[in-house]
């Protein structure tokens, strides 16, 4: 079969509308989306509006895949503490090696959930000065003046 715009002959196997293949229907897409953006937006809020749980849920599993995937690019994909080598994601954070972390945020003003969407925006930066560690050694190392209390034993 062809596609009734661009005539090519369709090899991706689709038959998406009419007979169009996945170039020319993502084009078509993108015209028609730019060209109705209000009316997206509308409906779009009113779908989260009644739609709470599940936008409540997507964004936590939005929040969790970002954050693991930051843990991994911090561990070299061996996701586990730094220091005593917790394994279990709720229990994991990423800590700034040079203890700068307040100054960090204040300065860039990302917050807390905001450091996963900047990480994976700027790829990962491996001069960010960050390692993983969990919640007990990193309270640890902030009690002790940058040291956990499993290295001062």
């Amino acid at each position: 079969m062809k596609c009734s715009l661009c005539e090519n002959k369709k090899s991706d196997g689709t038959l998406i509308e009419v007979l169009l293949c996945k170039k020319c229907f993502t084009e078509k897409a993108k015209k028609y989306y730019s060209e109705n953006k209000a009316e997206f937006i509308k409906r779009a809020a009113l779908w989260k509006k009644n739609n709470k749980e599940k936008v409540i849920e997507e964004s936590k599993r939005y929040r969790k895949k970002l954050k693991i995937n930051a843990l991994k690019a911090y561990s070299n994909n061996d996701v586990k503490c730094a220091c005593c080598g917790e394994r279990e994601i709720d229990f994991l954070c990423l800590d700034h090696v040079n203890d700068n972390g307040a100054e960090e945020r204040k300065n860039n003003k990302y917050g807390l959930a905001g450091i996963f969407k900047w990480l994976k925006k700027n790829n990962y930066p491996k001069n960010a000065g960050l390692q993983v560690l969990c919640f007990n050694c990193n309270m640890s190392k902030r009690i002790n003046g940058g040291i956990c209390i499993h290295k001062l034993k």
